[in-house]
């Protein structure tokens, strides 16, 4: 359960996220605070205007920082198909959805991105990578497994000063992490907890792209204590 201090500070940095609603009949608006606890009715909205991906920026680049980036990823099945889902090449071909992440060292998500199944990890590399370095304060490493290996990503990492460990294909079996895997698969695991990510059951890409940023959302806010 997080503290109502930290729901405080959410919902402040939604507001300066969110765009000025325009005036009309009807209830006048919930307290965010309040909306928080029920997100899902806000997500179509919010997501228009990449509030929960500002937010989640703006708690990151709050935090004093890891050096180390992780990537990885995980699938879960779609129960009722739509958008961002595919056939799932290590579940027998189910229809599924793949959830990539980039943490610190800490195992704290810094950046996130919903795809398909069966969407190559390479294709996702830079866009995690990039959303990372723009709100982490110091990167010095980065490590993924041998899903993104590509030697532009080792290019890319160094252009931003940045030691790449990226697996190679063909390699000895391991993700090649090494003891920077359990982090992230702590983070993932929590993250699967939430209902609503752990099965999919909701057919929009954009809710369960949102309901992602949110489940990082949550995990970065306790951290934020830790280190006050």
């Amino acid at each position: 359960m997080l503290d109502f201090r930290l729901l405080d500070l959410i919902a402040d940095l939604i507001v300066v996220c969110e765009p000025p609603p325009k005036g009309g009949p009807g209830h006048p608006r919930s307290e965010l605070v309040r909306v928080i606890a029920t997100l899902r009715r806000f997500l179509a909205y919010w997501a228009e205007n990449a509030v929960l991906a500002k937010v989640h920026a703006l708690l990151v680049a709050m935090l004093r920082g890891n050096p180390t980036l992780i990537l990885d990823s995980c699938s879960v099945r779609a129960k009722r198909g739509g958008d961002l889902v595919g056939p799932n090449p290590t579940d027998r071909a189910k229809m599924g959805t793949k959830y990539h992440i980039a943490t610190d060292g800490n195992g704290t998500p810094v950046a996130c991105l919903a795809t398909a199944a069966n969407g190559p990890d390479t294709l996702v590399f830079e866009r995690l990578f990039l959303a990372a370095f723009a709100v982490v304060a110091r990167i010095r490493t980065a490590y993924a497994d041998k899903g993104y290996d590509a030697e532009r990503h080792r290019q890319l990492c160094r252009a931003c000063k940045v030691k790449p460990f990226i697996h190679k294909r063909g390699r000895p079996h391991g993700s090649g992490l090494g003891r920077y895997r359990w982090p992230v698969e702590r983070t993932l695991s929590w993250l699967l907890e939430n209902k609503r990510l752990g099965l999919r059951y909701d057919r929009c890409g954009f809710i369960i792209q949102s309901l992602l940023q949110a489940g990082c959302i949550f995990l970065v806010a306790p951290r934020l204590v830790q280190e006050l």
